[in-house]
């Protein structure tokens, strides 16, 4: 059976993107979802960019270098900015989908590299909470009302643990839940497994996000 499958529906009736997905034999038009997803992620980048975000060790050099150098910066950080959105659209897409197809018995790695192209998306939305909280409350990403890194910062003064715990947000439940919805459908795995291969792989790259933040490596990865 070939069927179009829309990703925007994995995210408002998840039950019935992945009944269709399961059921799909040929993915139709499975490059042109990847190339928009890409650029999707390039564009949130960029946009982000465009505010400012980010940009704090550039800003101080703003009265020891020359206007011209200054905007050349400005332009490599913009450049720098789009290139990571497409680094992380590959991340995101592919690296957790080869995790989860290790515990496949019959789920297509196409599938699951879709399942991943929801969380994508999940995660720019996320990503694009950040201007209106920067804009206009002044927060950083990781002191986000929507996550517990609110909360950390007051029972901590552990920079890494703040950057753990706000990295933990609400977006990050959906993304659980739809993980849970999606490699229960493609693997048909015990429900224990599929948790526990949730629970790490999030684990791991919160523990890597947080540690490149602390290390000051990144910014809004």
């Amino acid at each position: 059976m070939h069927r179009e499958v829309r990703l925007f529906k994995g995210i408002t009736q998840p039950s019935i993107f992945f009944y269709q997905l399961t059921e799909t034999e040929k993915l139709e038009n499975f490059r042109r979802k990847m190339f928009l997803l890409f650029f999707f992620s390039c564009i949130t980048f960029g946009f982000i960019a465009f505010f400012g975000l980010g940009m704090d060790s550039l800003s101080k050099e703003l009265t020891t270098i020359s206007p011209i150098t200054y905007e050349l910066e400005k332009f490599l950080f913009f450049l720098g900015r789009l290139l990571a959105g497409l680094l992380y659209a590959a991340i995101i897409l592919f690296i957790p989908s080869l995790i989860f197809w290790t515990i496949s018995d019959n789920g297509e790695y196409k599938k699951l590299v879709m399942t991943q192209g929801i969380i994508l998306i999940i995660l720019l939305l996320e990503k694009l909470t950040y201007i209106p909280l920067s804009l206009f409350l002044s927060l950083d990403w990781h002191s986000s009302p929507l996550s517990l890194g609110v909360l950390a910062q007051y029972i901590t003064s552990n920079s890494l643990v703040m950057y753990f715990l706000g990295i933990a947000s609400i977006f990050k439940v959906w993304i659980f839940y739809i993980q849970y919805k999606g490699l229960k459908s493609l693997t048909q795995q015990k429900n224990w497994l599929v948790w526990l291969v949730i629970l790490l792989t999030n684990l791991i790259f919160w523990a890597i996000t947080a540690l490149l933040a602390y290390l000051n490596i990144s910014t809004l990865i």
